[in-house]
């Protein structure tokens, strides 16, 4: 009677290296965190955030057929670490909003990834590459 001989071969290797940390940045001032941000969230919403160093907060959501709404005024830096005030003058998403300072502080911020908490509710935003400015014809602007 012949046997059949079944060979098993079995490769060991190492697993993959651990991912590095996540290195947190400082998130102390407006100038910190400036930049232009989007996100979007589980309705299909986007937002676009953007903050600018001289303390101007100007927030785009798109709410799909519900239309557009801006909400824009000022963030200054709070007392603690890490936190935040914004006053919005137009709010056309949160009119009750308008003149209210609102705390605002951050979660994780990475340089590339910001997550911020409002009203106890995290958004985690990431950044926009800044864009070459564009001339006229949209061509990059030392080319024309």
């Amino acid at each position: 009677m012949r046997g059949v001989w079944i060979v098993v071969v079995v490769a060991c290797s190492k697993p993959p290296p651990p991912k590095a940390p996540v290195v947190e940045r400082p998130a102390d001032q407006v100038a910190d965190i400036q930049g232009r941000w989007i996100s979007s969230d589980e309705l299909d919403n986007s937002y676009t955030m953007t903050i600018e160093a001289n303390g101007t907060i100007d927030v785009w959501i798109d709410r799909g057929k519900t239309g557009r709404c801006e909400q824009k005024g000022k963030i200054v830096a709070g007392e603690a670490s890490r936190t935040f005030k914004v006053t919005y003058k137009l709010g056309e998403c949160n009119p009750q909003a308008v003149n209210t300072p609102i705390d605002m502080s951050v979660k994780s911020f990475t340089g590339d990834e910001l997550t911020i908490v409002v009203f106890d509710q995290p958004r985690s935003y990431t950044r926009v590459a800044e864009q070459e400015p564009r001339g006229e014809r949209g061509a990059p602007a030392q080319l024309q």
